[in-house]
């Protein structure tokens, strides 16, 4: 049994980590969380996924606990991400002793879990992505068409996305305002009630009790640097080959990363062996 947190170095600054599982030699699960923090949400909803897995609930540089005063924002790339992550696997394989973990990225975590497995493929035994960027761009006109015929009023108030426009646009505002109008129309949750939002989204991270007032709101919070970088890489055309076995979970009614663009890139994707599960509701 193992249930623990702590803060270790990575890249030079002081990251945090929580571990859990029931079995150490089980194998070793990395989790790169989306455009927000939900270390709250993994660890509530997929608690027994720590039967099978030694779970790593990682918040990534800059977010949550990991969040250092007075940082410069500039310093969060996509290069800087993927070194991180990458000093954070070896650090891993060494502590548990395996020679490949597994990596599970969401949303945002999708475009860096790719990123790795491609880049290190002798790191990982398996990819698993759930809600899997294809093209951030495209998926986003396709909710904004889809939206249109049905929240036109206040869907002329939020500019579409385009290459030309992400870095003169104050996307954390705009993305708000889009996936807002997402939930109402069910395209975020299934069950779209304000009580089930309430239940899904917010109560978890208001009970995780390894967070501080500020942790809380820090993990509430979208920061611009970090969609600036999701809208502007393509993986649809930047990567066409994994060298590791891939697991893609998608909802179907998921109108935030389209699940139609999502199983389009599945099928183009070359992998040793490769699965794609849908979440019907």
């Amino acid at each position: 049994m193992i249930d623990e947190t702590k803060f270790i170095e990575i890249g030079g600054v002081k990251q945090f980590i929580m571990i859990r599982g029931e079995d150490i030699n089980n194998p070793v699960l990395l989790l790169l969380h989306g455009g927000t923090v939900e270390t709250a949400h993994f660890s509530k909803f997929n608690h027994p996924i720590e039967k099978h897995f030694t779970v790593i609930y990682y918040e990534q540089r800059g977010e949550g606990k990991s969040y250092i005063k007075g940082s410069d924002a500039t310093l969060l790339t996509l290069e800087r991400y993927i070194e991180d992550i990458h000093e954070l696997t070896h650090y891993l394989k060494e502590r548990f002793h395996k020679k490949k973990i597994m990596l599970l990225g969401h949303s945002f975590g999708t475009l860096l879990g790719i990123k790795m497995v491609t880049l290190y493929p002798e790191d990982y035994s398996a990819y698993i992505a759930v809600s899997q960027s294809a093209d951030p761009i495209k998926s986003d006109n396709l909710l904004y068409d889809a939206l249109e015929k049905k929240a036109i009023m206040m869907l002329h108030l939020i500019p579409r996305a385009t290459e030309e426009n992400i870095k003169n646009t104050n996307f954390t505002k705009r993305t708000l305002a889009l996936m807002n109008l997402s939930i109402k129309q069910g395209g975020f949750y299934h069950d779209s009630s304000i009580l089930n939002i309430l239940k899904q989204s917010i109560l978890p991270i208001l009970a995780f009790k390894h967070y501080n007032f500020k942790d809380k709101l820090r993990a509430i919070k979208q920061h611009e640097q970090r969609i600036q970088i999701y809208y502007q890489h393509t993986l649809m055309k930047e990567v066409t080959t994994i060298k590791v076995p891939i697991y893609f979970l998608h909802g179907k009614s998921d109108m935030v990363i389209n699940y139609d663009l999502t199983k389009e890139y599945f099928e183009k994707l070359k992998a040793p062996k490769k699965e794609f599960i849908t979440f019907e509701k």
